[in-house]
């Protein structure tokens, strides 16, 4: 199935375009909410009092401060980013193939 844009009304094209901007947008946000919950946890830096551990109890401290997003009330900012842009990001997607869907042509 392929959407064929000539002959499909403006408002079509419109939504289309829309769906695919507001997925972008939001697959950014998804990314830059990655970003900001690894440095504001500083689930990426090793201590220096963790420095005598063995490897795997590093990284499982540096997942416990990653994890500690949905702990603490300092991080709700945080939380409703990441929810925010990953329900824009599953449902522009969603509509865009629903779209592409019924305004598609079957080849």
């Amino acid at each position: 199935m392929k959407l064929v844009m000539e002959g499909q009304p403006l408002l079509v094209h419109l939504a289309i375009w829309t769906c695919v901007a507001v997925f972008l947008i939001s697959f950014v946000g998804v990314l830059l909410s990655i970003y900001l919950i690894l440095t504001k946890t500083n689930a990426l830096a090793t201590k220096p009092d963790e420095m005598r551990l063995s490897y795997w109890e590093r990284a499982a401290r540096k997942s416990n401060r990653a994890g500690s997003i949905f702990a603490q009330n300092e991080f709700k900012y945080l939380r409703y980013l990441s929810a925010s842009a990953v329900i824009g990001s599953l449902g522009s997607f969603g509509t865009l193939l629903l779209i592409i869907g019924i305004f598609g042509e079957r080849s």
